[in-house]
């Protein structure tokens, strides 16, 4: 079933619409960061990392566009007030994306042979799970039956993704040829990837409440 909306509110999932895709942009380019960067070619991935926070500007751009618009009366107040946090939640994600990244174009963490395949299969899962968070929320507008289907696959891929995460660290402190000083800079790193992850779950926990709000699901 698809709700019907005013010019006002169309004009809001247009913008928003948009949001969802720059943020899809940033992690898009962040997985080829990754890529980049276990096959060694710290240059390109360093050039990847800039791109990245040209794309986190340009979603506060438009999340702050799409919020205007709500305050000149799009859609009624209760419902106003929690895609607002929504939204927010959604740019959450590409901030995080942003700060990972810029760990790695700063700090350049060695990352042992054995874990470079676990690693960029870590930046897939997060990849997964805002894909996954992207389709809950265009289904909320144009097919709200579908989204609760798409808010389960959020939660399997994060789930999936820290389970990875988990399993990373434990082996990073299984090794004998590594500095404590180096497994605690990877270790934050593992688990800053997966905040981006866990914010898109949080987001999605968001929708949910939106959508059992309206008794659909």
């Amino acid at each position: 079933m698809k709700l019907f909306f005013g010019k006002k509110e169309e004009k809001v999932i247009k913008l928003f619409s948009k949001h969802l895709d720059k943020v899809e942009e940033g992690l898009n380019l962040f997985t080829e960061l990754i890529e980049l960067y276990v096959t060694n070619d710290i240059e390109k991935s360093v050039e990847l990392s800039k791109q990245i926070a040209n794309i986190e500007s340009e979603a506060d751009t438009l999340r702050r566009k799409t919020e205007s618009e709500m305050y000149q009366g799009a859609f009624l107040p209760n419902f106003r007030g929690e895609l607002l946090e929504l939204i927010e939640s959604v740019d959450k994600v590409m901030n995080k994306t942003q700060t990972v990244s810029e760990i790695l174009a700063f700090q350049k963490p060695k990352i042992p042979k054995d874990f470079k395949a676990d690693f960029l299969e870590q930046s897939r899962l997060v990849k997964k799970t805002y894909k996954s968070l992207k389709k809950s929320i265009e289904n909320v507008f144009e097919n709200i039956e579908k989204s609760g289907d798409y808010i389960q696959k959020v939660e399997l891929h994060e789930h999936e993704e820290d389970i990875l995460e988990k399993d990373l660290i434990r082996r990073l402190f299984e090794i004998n040829n590594l500095e404590l000083s180096e497994k605690l800079q990877l270790k934050d790193l593992f688990l800053q990837i997966g905040d981006i992850a866990d914010r898109a779950e949080d987001a999605s926990d968001k929708l949910e409440i939106i959508v059992l709000k309206r008794n659909i699901k």
